[in-house]
């Protein structure tokens, strides 16, 4: 069969090496290049998916970190906001606030007499009559004091009186009504309304 081929004229021997040429590339492109191209496009559209998919989940990584952070600022709001506003009376608490700052400052502290307590909306009001001796600095830093404590503290009509003049100096007699507070539980409010 080579004896035939050689022999053939030259031109046909050009048309049967250009066939065999297509045939082999038809069999490449057929068998070799176009499942090649098939997987490499559907790689590419799996590729272009799964970039989309991380884009999403990227957000929703970013709106979680967000409402976990929120949730977090929240809490700490409500932890701060009950040391501000507690849910309980806590009248142990409010004193023993009242005595550290009464020591800190160097007053004297007379009497600490609480009132009836007074409901409104959200809150109710704790009047405590306070009765408190000391210098008209000491009783300045003391109320400067108080307003830094976490707790909301009101301090109203205060009285300064019966000056007397002692080792450290002129001592005044404060009378003031401290009022604070404590937030309403949900019956309560509910309650109130009946």
């Amino acid at each position: 069969m080579l004896d035939q081929f050689l022999k053939m004229p030259l031109s046909k021997k050009l048309a049967i090496l250009g066939i065999l040429v297509v045939m082999i590339g038809f069999l490449f492109w057929q068998f070799y290049y176009s499942p090649l191209k098939s997987e490499l496009d559907a790689k590419k559209s799996e590729h272009s998916r799964i970039l989309q998919k991380l884009k999403e989940v990227e957000i929703q990584k970013k709106t979680y970190d967000e409402d976990l952070q929120k949730r977090e600022d929240l809490k700490n709001a409500s932890v701060k906001q009950r040391l501000m506003l507690p849910v309980t009376t806590e009248m142990a608490s409010f004193v023993q606030n009242i005595n550290s700052v009464a020591e800190l400052t160097g007053l004297d502290i007379i009497s600490v007499k609480p009132l009836e307590a007074s409901p409104d909306k959200y809150y109710s009001r704790i009047p405590v009559e306070l009765n408190l001796e000391g210098s008209y600095l000491q009783i300045g830093k003391f109320f400067y004091q108080v307003g830094k404590l976490d707790r909301i503290i009101n301090i109203e009509n205060i009285t300064l009186d019966k000056p007397k003049i002692g080792e450290d100096g002129v001592l005044l007699h404060v009378k003031a009504l401290a009022t604070t507070f404590r937030a309403l539980e949900p019956n309560e409010k509910t309650g109130k309304k009946k």
